[in-house]
């Protein structure tokens, strides 16, 4: 099995980091739509509405996607140095 698994733990820790400014980047970037007004017409105000609000439930679904990946990412670094020590405790051991 070992021959089939293969996990740099620093290229999981910077693709960790790198999520989690992304991550970062998009809670602080502004809503493309947020300072739109009224234009006047009931219709497309509504679906001026309808369309932001898909939008902030897609970007929350999107936000809550890229933390959990970082978070992946960071298991499988921690992950594979504790059971890279584990295997060189081992063989020192004998």
């Amino acid at each position: 099995m070992a021959e089939r698994f293969a996990c740099d733990p620093q290229e999981a820790e910077h693709v960790a980091r790198e999520l989690t400014r992304v991550r970062s980047d998009m809670r602080m970037s502004q809503h493309p739509l947020g300072s739109a007004t009224g234009t006047g017409s009931p219709q497309i105000d509504a679906a001026l509405n309808e369309f932001r609000q898909a939008v902030a439930e897609t970007r929350t679904g999107l936000l809550t996607s890229v933390e959990w990946a970082a978070g992946l990412f960071v298991s499988l670094a921690e992950g594979t140095l504790d059971l890279d020590k584990a295997f060189a405790d081992g063989v020192s051991e004998r």
